[in-house]
């Protein structure tokens, strides 16, 4: 087992407006991190990347349904009789 590390990837801030009492609640659980010798900042980063995973699958679903709903409403306007996926016969 090596010893080297992979440097991290560069980080930079993101700002995000969040209600007061959230911002309350995060400031707490910060102090208590540190405290207890935890890093809040790195579970709230992993947090928001799988959040953006989600929200870019949900989305890319939502493109992929809209676009063969379109495609089914095309066929429908050319005559051509669609399948239940979208697709034309």
């Amino acid at each position: 087992m090596g010893v080297l590390k992979r440097k991290e990837e560069k980080s930079e801030a993101f700002a995000v407006r969040v209600p007061s009492s959230l911002k309350v609640q995060l400031e707490e659980l910060r102090k208590q991190a540190d405290t207890a010798g935890f890093d809040l900042t790195a579970t709230i980063v992993e947090g928001l990347t799988r959040l953006a995973g989600q929200v870019r699958s949900e989305l890319s679903g939502k493109a992929t349904k809209r676009n063969d709903a379109r495609r089914a409403a095309d066929a429908n306007e050319h005559g051509v009789p669609a399948l239940g996926n979208g697709r034309a016969a």
